[in-house]
């Protein structure tokens, strides 16, 4: 959850949606103030978000080795089970923290939103795992392989909740094999928007605002 402390009164405003806006209005004093000097906070640390921007790189390092910890501890019947609880709740506070760290609100999304992912003369079909504003999450489920890391692809969003379809190129900055014995293909790719229009970028943060618990809040940054 990200964090700020109100300048016209002593309350502390909460919102997932800190990051994207410019302005916010604090629910105590009714005011409506400008966003700055934002926290990210979990049940165990609260750190300011630009010192932890600076140091994503170390704490993404960190993850992926109490990742390898918890794995060697969970196959191990003398570890005890406080410490894998212990590690457990640490490995979720570093999860909060980095996720606090995302230039864009990612609202999770539920049930099945397919899209279209056409890269070349190649189309596939994908599974919509997560989204915000300048990026998606993307779960394979028709594909010869998937698309290169750095390559590029158009993206079609066929949502019955939009009017029309929604389109926008996107850089493809990571992909993921999981885990799935009912699966023989079950790849996540991870893509940045590069080329969005501002009428597909509104709907959607149309889309987020309807489907997360939203602020009051303006127009995003």
């Amino acid at each position: 959850m990200l964090q700020m402390d109100c300048p016209n009164c002593d309350g502390v405003i909460k919102s997932q949606f800190l990051a994207d806006l410019s302005t916010i209005e604090c629910d105590q004093c009714n005011s409506t103030i400008p966003v700055k000097d934002v926290f990210v906070s979990t049940k165990s640390f609260v750190m300011h978000r630009e010192d932890f921007l600076n140091r994503t790189f170390r704490f993404q390092k960190l993850l992926r080795e109490v990742e390898k910890e918890l794995l060697l501890m969970t196959n191990n019947k003398e570890v005890s089970p406080k410490s894998l609880e212990s590690l457990e709740q640490f490995y979720s506070s570093l999860q909060e923290l980095l996720a606090g760290a995302r230039n864009s609100y990612r609202i999770e999304i539920p049930g099945d939103l397919h899209v279209e992912i056409m890269d070349g003369k190649r189309t596939c079909k994908g599974k919509l795992l997560n989204l915000s504003t300048a990026g998606a999450s993307i779960e394979l489920l028709e594909y010869d392989k998937p698309p290169r890391i750095k390559s590029e692809v158009d993206i079609v969003f066929p949502f019955s909740v939009f009017s029309e379809h929604l389109y926008t190129r996107a850089r493809i900055v990571w992909t993921r094999e999981q885990a799935d014995n009912n699966s023989p293909h079950h790849t996540v790719i991870g893509a940045t928007f590069i080329a969005i229009d501002e009428n597909t970028q509104n709907c959607i943060w149309n889309y987020i605002l309807d489907n997360a618990p939203a602020p009051r809040q303006g127009l995003p940054r």
